[in-house]
Parts: C-alpha cells; structure tokens; sequence
C-alpha cells in the first residue's frame, strides 16, 4: 500500500498547473505586447467598464482579486502604455477611476481572446472548457480560494506591536555588528552624527539627547567610552580621530549590508507606503506626547 507522502499534495499541483498556465499565458500574450496579470487587470477593467463602471483602484483590486500595490503599480505601467488613463476621482481627489483609452479596449478584447483559446487548450484533457469536468474542478478551486480568502480577512491590521517586534529585530542586527566593537547604540549615534564634522560639545549633547529622547547622562557616558577608546577628541569642539572615521566607515559598511539582506526584493511601492505609514504614525505619536507634556 502506498504511504501518503508518496503523493505530491494539493498545494504542490495548484502551484505546478499555475505557473505552467502563467508561463504559457506569458507566451501567448507575448505577440501583444502584454503580461499575464497585465491582461488579466486589462480583461478585469474591460468587464467592469463594459457595464459603465468607472472603478478606483481599490476596487478593481477587489474585483480582480490581485493586491491593491500591483494594481497601482500595473495601472501605472498600463497608463504609461497608453492603454489606461487614471483621472482623479471627484468623490475623492486621492483616488483615481481607471478607464480603458481606445486603444486598450482593442486590445483588452484581443487578450481575452488569447487567454479563453488558452484555456481551451489546456483543458482539453478534461473536455475542455465548458465540459462537466472543468466546472467542477472550477467549483472545487473556487471553494478553496474562498476558503482563504475568509482567512485572510481575519489577518488584523498594522498595530503597535508589529512596529515594534520589526523595530526590535533590526535593532537586534545593529546591535550585532556593535557588540563586535565593543559598543553600544548610544556610541553609534555618536559616531554617526560625528562623522559629518566636529560639533561644539554642547550642541553634540544637546542634539544627539533630544533625537534619542534619552538623559543627557546617557550621551556624556558614549563620549566618555569613545574618548577612552580612542575614537574621538572629546574636548569643546568633539570629533573623531583617524581611528574614528575608520571604525565609522567600517561600521556603515557592515550596517548598510545587513539593511540590503533584510530589504532586499521588496517591492519598491510596498516600502514606500511603509514608509508613509511609518512617518505619519511617527508624527501623530510625538504630538500626541507633545501635548500631553503642556
């Protein structure tokens, strides 16, 4: 009798006939000039402008079921093109309605043409596409697909927490490279702001302790470690000796390799709505400590 483990699984096959199907929806789409999720944001826009809608991106997202980031991201691809335009929504001048241009809808029709020829090719094994076969495994797919996505709508939104458990595990990798010169975060903060020029004393304590929101003790103990080390001449005017700029330099190094492992292959758009987020709640925290201190 055959053990379990000696058939592939569900997840194994629907990943196998998904990139065959989009390797060969790439193929054929090809001669147009067109992706695969190109054509499928194109057939999406086509379906729903056909009915007189003008969706936003958001819900020609919904309504492909393709992430909010790579319609944007799509859109913008597909506008430059000249085959989508992207007039500002008068409901809300932060959105924007997506339209098929003349030319797009040309060619939406051409690639929907494409892909059902497609299908019947690749179904036809099973009788093709309209046979009782392929209208079950769509139902049973469907299902599953369902499935997740009720999942996924139980995925809670960005809090507190998740900023800082990142916050916590990329301080975890500067501390790393730190503790290997025998320093602390206070020390870096330091170096770094030194590594620009020599500042008066006072200035130097004042500037790093209110960016670091931290006592001014804490800023007097790092100088006094990095003069003992040797890495800065902390008298009025502070700055670091030769062995300074090198630890510096050598430091950056280490840090901005380490950055390009943990941001390396993320979308570009992703980390720029990140880094909004990221910024606005920034902002809202320190009014909000700043008038809960007047």
């Amino acid at each position: 009798m055959a053990a379990e483990s000696d058939f592939p699984t569900t997840g194994y096959l629907v990943w196998r006939l998904s990139t065959r199907f989009r390797a060969a929806a790439d193929r054929a789409l090809a001669p147009l000039g067109l992706t695969h999720a190109q054509s499928a944001l194109l057939a999406s826009l086509y379906g729903l402008s056909r009915g007189g809608a003008r969706p936003s991106q958001r819900e020609l997202s919904d309504f492909s079921g393709l992430e909010p980031m790579y319609v944007s991201k799509l859109a913008r691809a597909l506008e430059r093109a000249g085959l989508v335009a992207r007039p500002q929504n008068r409901a809300d001048p932060r959105a924007f309605s997506l339209t098929l241009t003349e030319r797009g809808e040309d060619l939406a029709a051409q690639a929907i043409a494409v892909i059902v020829a497609l299908q019947d090719e690749l179904t036809a094994p099973i009788g093709g596409r309209r046979s009782v076969r392929n209208r079950e495994l769509i139902a049973t797919l469907q299902t599953l697909l369902n499935a997740e996505e009720e999942d996924m709508t139980q995925t809670p939104p960005l809090t507190g927490q998740d900023i800082g458990e990142a916050a916590a595990a990329i301080r975890a990798l500067l501390d790393e490279q730190l503790e290997k010169a025998g320093l602390v975060f206070e020390d870096w903060v330091v170096l770094r702001t030194l590594a620009g020029g020599r500042q008066e004393r006072e200035a130097l304590l004042r500037g790093v302790t209110q960016g670091l929101r931290t006592d001014r003790s804490a800023i007097d103990d790092a100088l006094a470690r990095l003069e003992e080390l040797g890495l800065v001449n902390a008298k009025d005017d502070v700055g670091l000796t030769t062995a300074g700029h090198a630890l510096c330099g050598h430091l950056q190094e280490a840090v901005g390799q380490a950055s390009a492992q943990v941001y390396g292959g993320m979308d570009r758009d992703d980390l720029a709505t990140t880094r909004r987020v990221l910024h606005a709640v920034r902002e809202r925290a320190l009014a909000m400590a700043g008038a809960g201190s007047d």
